[in-house]
Order: C-alpha cells, then sequence, then structure tokens
C-alpha cells in the first residue's frame, strides 16, 4: 500500500470517526452539519478549480478533473474539528470572537498539511498563480507563503456559509 492511499484511507477513516464521536456525544444535527459543511468546501473547490492542481491520488478519489472528494472532506474534517475545539474551549466567548478562533486553529492544521501536501505533490497550485506570488517561500519548504494569507480568506467564506445555513436551519 502506497502512502498517498493511506492517506486518503486516512481522510476517509478521520471523517468517519468524528463523525461518530460527535453523534455519540450527542451533539445535534450531526449529518446536516457535515453535509452543509461537504457542499459549503465542495462549491468552493469547484470555484476555485482553476487555481489549484491535484495529483497523484487514487482514480475513486476524484469527483471532476482533478476535484477530489478526499480532499474536500478533509477540509471538512478540519472546518469540522475546529468548530468543535473552539464551542467546547471558548463557548463563553461571543460568536464574532469564535470566528477568528476558528480560523487561526484552521490555519494552524492547515498549513503544515498543505505544505506536506505542496511537498509530496499531491496539492500545487496552478502556474498562472505561481506566476504572481511574491518569490517569498515558506521556511525550509518550497510552498509560497501567500498560501499562510490565503487559507483563512477561503475558509471564511466555507465558515461563513456553514453557520449561515445552520443559523436558517435552526430558526424552523
Amino acid at each position: 500500500m502506497n502512502g498517498i492511499l493511506l492517506f486518503e484511507l486516512f481522510v476517509l477513516l478521520f471523517t468517519i470517526v468524528l463523525w461518530m464521536f460527535m453523534t455519540k456525544k450527542g451533539y445535534k444535527n450531526v449529518s446536516r452539519k457535515f453535509i452543509i459543511l461537504l457542499i459549503g468546501a465542495l462549491l468552493f473547490e469547484i470555484m476555485s478549480e482553476p487555481m489549484w492542481i491535484n495529483s497523484k491520488l487514487s482514480n475513486w478519489a476524484y469527483l471532476y478533473k482533478d476535484i477530489s472528494w478526499i480532499l474536500t472532506l478533509g477540509w471538512v474534517s478540519i472546518i469540522m474539528v475546529s468548530i468543535l475545539l473552539v464551542d467546547y474551549g471558548f463557548r463563553h466567548l461571543p460568536e464574532k470572537k469564535r470566528f477568528w478562533l476558528y480560523l487561526l486553529i484552521v490555519e494552524a492544521i492547515t498549513v503544515p498539511l498543505e505544505t506536506v501536501l505542496f511537498t509530496v505533490g499531491i496539492r500545487g497550485y496552478a502556474p498562472e498563480l505561481l506566476e504572481r506570488t511574491s518569490g517569498f517561500l515558506i521556511p525550509f519548504t518550497k510552498m509560497p507563503i501567500e498560501g499562510v494569507i490565503v487559507i483563512p480568506i477561503f475558509i471564511s467564506l466555507i465558515l461563513t456559509f456553514y453557520k449561515y445555513v445552520n443559523y436558517l436551519m435552526d430558526k424552523k
């Protein structure tokens, strides 16, 4: 079994375990929350597809062209872990402040993972995008420093979608 298949299976298993954990702990509307996050992340992946190059994954890991449902599940799990950690540890804070903590935790988890995926060639940036970067790299990597800046911007879109749709559904 190669490392990429192990990665794919880990993402799938981690997502299932996370869903089971939340269900067992009595979180409300767990399936709905995962589906909303999945839709938000997938919509973002589709809209930003020209910016990224996802390669080297198994054939079954792709939905369309290089849009990978495995990487999308990875985003869902990272965002959900962030939400769980912040909502558990900082439930006393207002939603506005927790939003920034969600982004901070996603950033702390994602930058190292994205750097590894970039280094092994699973994730890459389109040549047109690389031509417009500053040329500065994250120290000791080949990853453009812009990755540190863009992750919270993109995640804020997915997180806002998730929070708003959940809010609307809870109001019913």
